[in-house]
């Protein structure tokens, strides 16, 4: 994994967390608060469980999966974090990371030091904010998998797909899918074949297409109705 210099320059810095970190910071300042970027390949781990947990991470590109093992060396998959998600927000409050995150492709992220985090919190109602925002946002998606235990398969993958819909960052009906359906099955709980027939049934029906990894949502009515 390399690193590269600090994002103070990143085009997005207007609307991520890394650019309230370094808001109304000169250059030396950004500079020592020590954010940077990094880059993985696919398969490659960002971090994995017991790993001191020393920063946040911010998705730029790609796709991260976070997961454990299980007793029976079964992976039980925590959630998938796409562009501009937050990764690793137990390290707020935990010395060391509690699952494992594995790049599924080629993905780039921010590094954000906890400390200087941390820090920040303290400073900037923003800053705050934002962070308990995304904090409440990952509250809900774990009530979510609770659930979801009482849902059928149609109404866990529409489920799925709205959330993945209404996370996009620009408006639209398009939605990146880049986790394998046996990912997909493990964090949802299904077989990987009753996943497959769930989207040939939603395809026939004409409530989406899908087309290698893009998926378009052509009928956003009746997915809600399925949810």
């Amino acid at each position: 994994m390399s690193a590269t210099a600090p994002c103070t320059d990143c085009p997005r810095q207007s609307r991520c967390l890394g650019g309230l970190l370094v808001e109304g910071m000169t250059t030396a300042q950004a500079q020592s608060a020590g954010v940077s970027r990094s880059v993985l390949d696919k398969g490659e781990h960002l971090y994995r469980i017991g790993d001191q947990a020393e920063h946040l991470y911010l998705v730029r590109g790609g796709a991260l999966k976070t997961y454990v093992v299980s007793a029976d060396g079964d992976e039980e998959i925590r959630g998938f974090q796409l562009a501009e998600d937050i990764v690793g927000l137990d390290a707020i409050c935990n010395p060391e990371f509690r699952a494992n995150a594995r790049a599924l492709s080629r993905t780039w992220v921010c590094r954000l030091p906890i400390a200087a985090v941390r820090a920040r919190m303290l400073e900037t109602v923003q800053f705050r904010d934002r962070i308990l925002s995304a904090l409440g946002h990952e509250f809900d998606r774990l009530h979510g998998m609770l659930h979801r235990e009482r849902c059928s398969a149609d109404q866990r993958v529409a489920a799925f797909l709205l959330s993945q819909l209404d996370a996009t960052v620009t408006p639209g009906s398009e939605i990146e899918l880049p986790m394998s359906r046996v990912d997909l099955g493990r964090y949802l709980d299904l077989a990987t074949e009753t996943v497959s027939r769930v989207f040939t049934r939603l395809q026939s029906r004409k409530v989406l297409r899908k087309q290698g990894t893009r998926c378009e949502v052509v009928d956003r009515d009746a997915l809600c109705a399925l949810a």
